[in-house]
C-alpha cells in the first residue's frame, strides 16, 4: 500500500495565500476556506516545479469568478489581530529570508549565531540593572553592582535564562502555536534589548576637556560632558606636578591654551573592592573642580567622591604621596642672540 505524502508549504506561497485571503475577507469564514482549501499544497508543488505565482489580487478575482461568487459589500474593514499581525510577518520574513541562494545562506549564518544574541541580551539585561542601581559607573565588559562577585554571577545567571528563552525551554514566545501575549512580550523584550544600550555610558577612555569654566561645571552636573584624559592607553586618575627645582607642588590648576579646565575624570577610581579609590575634588566655593592637582583620594567600594555614602563605610580624605619624591631640576631654554 502507497503511503500518502506531505507537501512542504513554501513560505512564499503561505504568504501569497495569506494576501490571497485577505482579498476575499468579505466573505463567510466557511465560504472562504472552502474556496482556499488545498490551495497551499498545488501551489508549493507548482513553486517547487519552477512556475511563478500570479498576482494575489487578480488570482481572487479568478477563484471567485470560478465559484461564482462576487464581492459584498463591506461597511468596514476588519483589522487584523496581533497574533494575525505576528503570522503575516513572521511569513513575509519568511519568504524574504528563502527568496534565493544568497538570502538563504545569509539567513543560515545568521540563525548559528543565534547563541551570540542569547548571551549578548543577558548581558544588556544585567548592564541596564548596573546602570540604574547605586552610583552611576562607566559600563565594562563584567557588570560590578557595587559588590564583588554580584555582577558576574547575575550574569552567569541572566545569560542561562536567556539562553533557555532561545530554546524555548523557558518562554513559549516564538511561532505561531504559542500565545498572543507571549510572542508580543518576547518581541517588546528583544526590540528593546537592542535599543537599551543607547543609553550606556563609555568605559571612560575618551580623552576630553570642555569649552570653559561654565561649561565644566554644567557638563558636570547636567552629564552631557565627561572629562576624561589618557596618557597613552592608560586612563589618567591623578596628576602629580613638579616645580623647576625638582620640588612636588600642591594645589596646581591646569588649563589648555583656550582656558579651559584640563581635567580628569570626576568618577575616576583605581582599584577593585576593599582597595578601590576614588579621586576627590577640589572646591571653588560649593563648585567641584577635577582640574587641581594633586587630587586627593579616598578607598570606597561604590560610587564617586560626590555621591551620597555611609560616612563609616569610606576612609578618609587624604593626598597621596607623589609617585617621585622629586625630580632633575630644570631650566628655562636659552633665548635666541
Amino acid at each position: 500500500m502507497t503511503q500518502p505524502t506531505s507537501t512542504t508549504i513554501h513560505p512564499e506561497v503561505a504568504v501569497f495565500v495569506a494576501r490571497v485571503r485577505a482579498q476575499l475577507a468579505d466573505l463567510a469564514e466557511e465560504q472562504r476556506e472552502e474556496l482556499l482549501e488545498g490551495l497551499e499544497a498545488d501551489l508549493s508543488e507548482q513553486v517547487a516545479a519552477g512556475d511563478r505565482l500570479p498576482d494575489p489580487a487578480a488570482y481572487a478575482v479568478e477563484l471567485r469568478a470560478a465559484a461564482g461568487v462576487t464581492v459584498q459589500a463591506r461597511t468596514r474593514r476588519r483589522s487584523l489581530r496581533p497574533d494575525e499581525v505576528l503570522d503575516r510577518t513572521r511569513a513575509e520574513w519568511r519568504s524574504w529570508t528563502s527568496h534565493n541562494a544568497t538570502t538563504r545562506r545569509v539567513w543560515s549564518v545568521v540563525e548559528a549565531l543565534r547563541p551570540a544574541w542569547w548571551v549578548l541580551r543577558a548581558w544588556v539585561a544585567v548592564t541596564l540593572l548596573d546602570q540604574l542601581a547605586g552610583q552611576w559607573e562607566y559600563v565594562s565588559l563584567w557588570p560590578t553592582l557595587g559588590v564583588p562577585l554580584l555582577g558576574p554571577t547575575l550574569l552567569l545567571a541572566a545569560v542561562v535564562v536567556s539562553v533557555l528563552i532561545g530554546q524555548g525551554k523557558l518562554w513559549p514566545g516564538s511561532g505561531p502555536d504559542r500565545s498572543t501575549a507571549a510572542r508580543v512580550v518576547l518581541v517588546a523584550l528583544n526590540a528593546f534589548a537592542v535599543l537599551a544600550p543607547l543609553s550606556f555610558t563609555g568605559d571612560g577612555s575618551q580623552a576630553s576637556v570642555f569649552a570653559g569654566p561654565d561649561g565644566y561645571n554644567a557638563g558636570y552636573h547636567d552629564g552631557t560632558h565627561r572629562p576624561g584624559l589618557r596618557n597613552g592607553t592608560d586612563v589618567v586618575r591623578n596628576i602629580y606636578a613638579y616645580d623647576a627645582t625638582g620640588q612636588p607642588l600642591q594645589g596646581v590648576q591646569l588649563y589648555d591654551q583656550a582656558g579651559r579646565p584640563v581635567a580628569v575624570a570626576p568618577e575616576s577610581s583605581m582599584g577593585r573592592g576593599r582597595e578601590r579609590e576614588v579621586t576627590c575634588p577640589w572646591f571653588n566655593g560649593t563648585t567641584p573642580l577635577f582640574n587641581v592637582f594633586p587630587l586627593p583620594q579616598r578607598t570606597q567600594v561604590r560610587g564617586t567622591c560626590l555621591g551620597r555614602v555611609d560616612p563609616a563605610r569610606v576612609g578618609p580624605q587624604e593626598f597621596r604621596e607623589p609617585p617621585l619624591a622629586s625630580v632633575p631640576p630644570v631650566a628655562a631654554p636659552a633665548t635666541a642672540p
